[in-house]
């Protein structure tokens, strides 16, 4: 054998070298890939638990916004109804806890399922139409029925365009999350009412639902999102003497509680952790005063 051809063995490599080297190469972009994965995930779950937040806490404000304004708190025992099943929009009406309502498609009972309902006095001092005139003229005049109440997310993403794309009444469908809820809200203008009318309960059909937040931790025991644990009241109605509300004992204070969940590459992420929720407490000022006036 000459020089050459022993120079050329020592320079090049085994198959078992080149193999461990391969093997050793695979663990390290492994690592790196492992790495960057999880450096993502928890980027995503930073990003979802701050627009998760943010969210929710909007919502909150806008309801106390209402509250602050309202000229009448629906006490515990009144059943709302807010629409039929003929309606073509009464899925964005549906109860989420009972799955079958009450007695129609949208029938709510105050005090026992989650929903807060109120109405405001009039904008503007003047008579208010017995019924809706053509283009809306009047309606400055008239009470405004307000209802804010969660609907399950698949029913609310199915009534408004299913999977199309997201806009701002359809949040877009997510399979991993159709068991969590929204929250909604419903507004209606009250026409022909007065202060001396008894408050309407049946006749609430035909006002606008619309989206106030996604992502809102259902209050019942919800198989991969809530348990026994971390159930909790949404809305809580407060009386001056301190027992249940009604209508010989009305509403003096709200407190709203309300926590967030979603399932995010795999993980669920519920807020402020994870049996808590945000909570603020409002005390009316201006029920019974019609504030325009």
């Amino acid at each position: 054998m000459n020089c050459s051809e022993t120079q050329m063995k020592s320079e090049g490599f085994t198959l078992v070298e080149l193999l461990v080297a391969l093997a050793l190469l695979g663990i390290v972009l492994s690592a790196l890939v492992t790495f960057f994965s999880q450096g993502s995930r928890v980027s995503t779950q930073s990003s979802s638990r701050a627009e998760l937040q943010q969210e929710v806490l909007n919502a909150q404000q806008l309801i106390v916004g209402k509250l602050k304004e309202a000229w009448y708190i629906y006490p515990a025992g009144q059943t709302l109804q807010l629409g039929s099943s003929s309606t073509s929009t009464a899925n964005l009406r549906q109860n989420p806890v009972t799955g079958t309502p009450r007695g129609g498609f949208a029938n709510w009972l105050t005090g026992t399922d989650p929903i807060l309902a109120v109405i405001l006095p009039p904008k503007s001092v003047g008579t208010c139409p017995t019924t809706a005139p053509g283009g809306g003229s009047g309606a400055e005049f008239c009470y405004r029925f307000f209802a804010y109440y969660p609907v399950k997310r698949s029913t609310w993403v199915s009534g408004t365009g299913g999977t199309t794309a997201p806009t701002a009444s359809n949040p877009g469908d997510e399979p991993n999350n159709d068991a969590v809820w929204v929250l909604a809200e419903y507004r209606k203008t009250l026409y022909g009412f007065s202060s001396g009318d008894t408050v309407p309960t049946t006749t609430l059909d035909g006002g606008d639902a619309n989206l106030l937040t996604d992502y809102i931790a259902p209050t019942v025991v919800t198989t991969g999102f809530t348990t026994s644990a971390n159930t909790y009241t949404m809305f809580d109605l407060k009386s001056a003497s301190g027992t249940v509300t009604s209508g010989a004992n009305p509403v003096t204070g709200v407190t709203l509680n309300l926590a967030t969940i979603r399932n995010t590459g795999g993980k669920v992420l519920r807020l402020p952790d994870a049996t808590g929720t945000y909570s603020i407490t409002i005390y009316p000022t201006n029920l019974g005063k019609v504030a325009a006036n």
